[in-house]
């Protein structure tokens, strides 16, 4: 035991002597600061002999720091340095090892072949290549730049299909006594292959809906981008929750290759539930129940319902994927709905259906829905409407966060009509356009939002709330209440108008960190039935932004400056909205 505890306490001081100890020190010599000094000092070995370390050590680390300092300047097109190293003592100092370094004159590079033979030579990548390459006759030789055109041309070919691609001359030949350098290299792509059977496991869609999914099929050129769109695609179907895409290379014949795609699929049945408060709906509530698929063709449904002060609402959609399944779909969709605000109680029911498709961004629609509407302004006793409406929708929509956007635009159109003659309590032509843009100005993001609507109907009186123009609000005119402006009855209550028009822009900057922000905004805007009288009303004030989990956390305080009272009001938004 004695003996045991003797050798732990020697061992602990071995320890905390060479945890004291002072080591020899390093210092190169004849190069500036630049890639050189840089990739020598990464190259050479560590230095960790103590200062009492034998002589023949540091004999043994200089001749191996030189050859490594050797290396690190051949590899930049340096073949001729020279190179001296001492190890210069002094009595009351630590040994320091000293590299004096001469780089020598740069190698220079004299010619460039680069040689594809095969259809391969003709495809866009290929002249890619060539457009970004880096060695070009009378630059320095980096060894490391021809490597890397190297591995990128042969990687490009089989990232293409060409998987039999190979090099019949892959030549870096170095005359060092002219510090010339000469560069070969000639790819045989052979021919490139095509997509053979792909086979997806799965057993909840037809075959021929996974086909639709597909953005290739066999018999097209293979590619490594084709493998990437059949999993993007599968996964962003919302089927599956897992897409595993296999190319089956050992089993390729004839020039095709055989494809394998594990899908697992999602839970059939997914539940959402979301909370939040805005100063226009006050506290409010959405639960949706998603069925990812009805049946084998892909069918799905959704439906929710959404409880807020001042809104109640219940909706269902049932989809129907068509030709392209990713883009375009059939809905079906049915919405019940009560709104009690300003002294106007309003209940809605539509029922319709609308076939929608997304290009390059852009989601077009035309849709056909009947609405039926009971309207009470102030208990003036209930007026019901009814429309069979048709029209489109045309958007786009482009954000860096959904969440918290501060780069990026939307855009959305709707333009409807209902004739009289066709179930209709009287013939209307609308249109309703919303924009927004944020930008970022150094540290500031400028943001700017603006809606616009015009209605030309027979009848105003018999126009529901719900097609009715209204002003004011959190998403409005800051500074009023929601749905406050607009044009007036004989009992001066807001009755909602046949037009609509809102400005706003604002100023962020953050404040504490990247997640909270101050702001500045002004808003101008009015509903109203005749251009000429539009009034615009206009509110400015300040607030704060927080990028929570939950999306924008936003408080605002404005000011009106066409109100009665130039009282401050308090705008809060917590959560998406919904």
């Amino acid at each position: 035991m004695l003996w045991l505890l003797g050798g732990l306490a020697l061992f602990s001081a071995s320890r905390a002597i060479s945890a004291d100890a002072e080591y020899a020190s390093l210092r190169i010599e004849g190069l500036e600061d630049g890639p050189l000094l840089v990739n020598v000092r990464n190259t050479l070995p560590p230095l960790q002999l103590g200062c009492d370390a034998p002589a023949v050590r540091f004999v043994t680390y200089v001749r191996n720091a030189e050859e490594r300092a050797r290396t690190a300047l051949r590899a930049l097109g340096h073949f001729n340095p020279r190179i001296e190293s001492a190890v210069e003592r002094d009595a009351a100092a630590c040994p320091e090892v000293v590299m004096r370094i001469e780089s020598g004159p740069p190698t220079r590079i004299e010619a460039v072949d680069i040689v594809i033979d095969g259809p391969f030579e003709h495809e866009t990548s290929a002249q890619r290549f060539f457009e970004n390459l880096r060695l070009r006759v009378g630059d320095t030789l980096n060894q490391g730049d021809y490597d890397r055109a190297r591995d990128d041309l042969i990687n490009r070919a089989r990232a293409r299909g060409y998987l039999d691609a190979r090099y019949s001359r892959r030549v870096l030949r170095v005359d060092t006594e002219n510090n010339q350098a000469f560069v070969e290299l000639t790819l045989q792509s052979g021919e490139r292959y095509r997509f053979g059977t792909i086979s997806a496991g799965q057993d909840i869609l037809r075959p021929e809906l996974i086909t639709r999914l597909m953005p290739v099929a066999p018999g097209d050129p293979y590619s490594s981008d084709g493998l990437a769109g059949i999993s993007s695609n599968l996964a962003a179907s919302g089927y599956f929750s897992d897409v595993r895409v296999r190319p089956d290379i050992d089993r390729r014949e004839d020039g095709e290759i055989p494809v394998d795609v594990l899908l697992t699929p999602r839970k059939r049945t997914g539940y959402e539930f979301r909370v939040g408060y805005g100063t226009d709906t006050g506290a409010r509530l959405r639960a949706d129940v998603d069925r990812r698929w009805m049946n084998r063709r892909g069918h799905t449904w959704r439906s929710g319902v959404g409880l807020s002060q001042r809104i109640q609402s219940l909706d269902t959609v049932y989809s129907i994927p068509m030709r392209d399944p990713l883009t375009d779909k059939l809905d079906f969709f049915a919405r019940i709905s009560r709104e009690d605000n300003n002294n106007i109680v309003s209940d809605a029911g539509t029922l319709g259906a609308q076939l929608s498709r997304t290009r390059n961004g852009w989601t077009q629609a035309v849709f056909s829905e009947y609405l039926f509407e009971r309207s009470e302004y102030g208990g003036a006793g209930r007026q019901s409407s009814n429309f069979l409406l048709g029209g489109i929708r045309l958007g786009h929509r482009e954000l860096d966060d959904p969440l918290f956007p501060t780069r990026g635009h939307s855009f959305n159109v709707k333009l409807q009509g209902a004739a009289e003659p066709l179930l209709s309590s009287t013939s209307l032509m609308q249109a309703h356009v919303k924009g927004a843009l944020a930008w970022p100005l150094g540290r500031m993001i400028l943001k700017g939002r603006g809606e616009f609507g015009s209605t030309w109907v027979g009848t105003f009186r018999e126009l529901p709330k719900s097609l009715r123009f209204f002003a004011g609000g959190d998403n409005s005119v800051r500074g009023y209440g929601y749905e406050s402006l607009g044009p007036r009855n004989a009992n001066d209550q807001v009755v909602g108008g046949r037009h609509v028009l809102v400005v706003s822009g604002e100023a962020m900057m953050p404040v504490a960190g990247e997640n909270v922000f101050g702001a500045i905004f002004v808003d101008s805007g009015n509903a109203f039935d005749s251009f000429k009288d539009m009034d615009l009303k206009t509110g400015a004030g300040v607030g704060v932004r927080y990028r929570s989990p939950i999306g924008m956390v936003r408080v605002d305080v404005a000011v009106p400056f066409n109100a009665s009272s130039r009282s401050p009001r308090l705008h809060l938004g917590i959560g998406a909205e919904f």
